[in-house]
């Protein structure tokens, strides 16, 4: 059985890959980290689903983005609640959450939201 440290773990390296430019290109690998019934809140204030991730997967633009000050909380057995802070620059600063569920022995992003922060670091 994986301990929950372990499933913090690998949520977060998930996490991490999932803003590689590469990955986000990779509409195969975006199949596999994604539950079906995906949900996304954008910063830009969309509505994001799976199928809108999987169909834009060729057009994902180069976005380097730095993760930091990672939280998780377990919310029963197939659920854990992650949120962390997202840098683009300077000025592009975000606060994220994203709920992930196990399925089939493996962790899919079942929910996901960013909030712009106002200002600077």
């Amino acid at each position: 059985m994986e301990s929950e440290k372990d499933a913090f773990l690998e949520i977060e390296s998930l996490e991490m890959e999932l803003v590689d430019p590469g990955t986000r290109k990779n509409a195969a690998r975006l199949q596999e980290l994604l539950a079906d019934e995906f949900l996304e809140f954008g910063s830009s204030g969309m509505v994001i689903r799976k199928h809108d991730v999987l169909g834009n997967a060729n057009f994902s633009g180069e976005t380097n983005c730095q993760l930091s000050n990672f939280e998780f909380r377990a919310l029963g057995d197939k659920h854990i609640l992650v949120t962390y802070r997202s840098i683009k620059s300077a000025v592009e600063i975000a606060y994220r959450s994203s709920i992930w569920i196990k399925e089939s022995g493996r962790w899919k992003m079942l929910h996901h939201q960013s909030t712009v922060v106002p200002g600077v670091i």
